[in-house]
């Protein structure tokens, strides 16, 4: 701490140069030079004796980026809606092996039905079962 600076005194330098801070971002020109060991100077106040470039801003601000993890208009936030999604796939997937084992099992009784006999029937024009013979 440099002699003579009260740690108020610090804060209050702080303060102020956090409130003066917005006021040089809302400037629409900049200076910039480079100094004789090759540093570049960024500046909204022109230079005294240096050659300076005038570096022109837009009035207006950039669009923000979308925060991932902010809330929806659904009011949920995108961790939540991911939880969301994986649920309602794991939901779906559990349906569709049921109803795979359903097919599965009806299949089978039909192979079961069908195994023993290994004979040949057919439907006469009465409606009747018939098994062929040789």
């Amino acid at each position: 701490m440099k002699k003579g600076r009260t740690p108020v005194a610090m804060v209050a330098a702080a303060l102020l140069g956090a409130i003066g801070l917005p006021v040089a971002v809302m400037a629409t020109e900049v200076y910039t030079w480079t100094d004789e060991n090759g540093v570049v100077h960024f500046s909204d106040k022109e230079p005294v004796g240096q050659d300076a470039r005038v570096e022109d801003l837009p009035d207006e601000a950039p669009p923000a980026s979308p925060n991932p993890y902010a809330e929806s208009q659904s009011g949920s936030s995108a961790a939540q809606q991911r939880r969301e999604e994986i649920d309602r796939k794991a939901r779906e997937s559990q349906a569709q092996q049921a109803q795979n084992e359903q097919n599965c099992r009806a299949w089978q009784a039909e192979v079961d039905r069908l195994e023993p006999n290994r004979r040949v029937f057919y439907t006469n024009e009465q409606g009747e079962t018939e098994r062929m013979d040789d």
